[in-house]
């Protein structure tokens, strides 16, 4: 399938999480919402004001997710795959915000916790941002072991025939 073709495919099923979709057709639209991700972060970065370019990003990002999920929700299916696999990179981001989120609770709602910050802040100041920094790493690190485990299923050739997800692409004729 030539990309442009493949591209528009895609970008007509951005909001579609059923069927299975080819792994060339899925790399094109990959290609393509990265440059346009790009682009957009460019434009943010050039045309906002300074203290409003993280929205920006942030904004930009939620546009972006869904089509790209969606496209790899359904390259997984192509793989014989679940889609909820798609999800497991934020395991690691999402079990540190609650982590510090239940530690922020406990700190700032009870007496005990509140004198342990006063006493990490005033006298363990590098050791207590040392050893954050040593846990987002390790978040950092899994993040990746996840999102390689999934990368590398997207990468998989299809199952040949129909699965439970429908037919195979590759085989039905446009």
């Amino acid at each position: 399938m030539p990309a442009a073709r493949a591209i528009l495919a895609e970008t007509a099923r951005m909001f579609d999480l059923g069927g299975r979709t080819a792994r060339a057709a899925y790399l094109w639209f990959l290609f393509a919402a990265t440059c346009a991700f790009a682009v957009g972060i460019a434009l943010c970065i050039r045309l906002l004001p300074s203290e409003s370019i993280a929205t920006g990003i942030y904004v930009l990002t939620a546009i972006f997710y869904l089509p790209v999920t969606a496209a790899g929700v359904r390259r997984l299916h192509d793989v014989g795959e679940s889609g909820t696999l798609m999800l497991d990179p934020l395991k690691p981001a999402i079990g540190f915000f609650i982590v510090m989120t239940l530690i922020w609770l406990w700190m700032s709602m009870t007496s005990s916790g509140t004198l342990t910050l006063l006493m990490a802040v005033m006298f363990f100041t590098k050791p207590l941002v040392a050893v954050v920094a040593v846990i987002a790493l390790f978040v950092i690190v899994l993040t990746l072991m996840f999102f390689s485990h999934t990368m590398g299923l997207l990468l998989l050739p299809p199952q040949p025939g129909p699965n439970k997800y429908g037919p195979n692409p590759n085989e039905v004729p446009l």
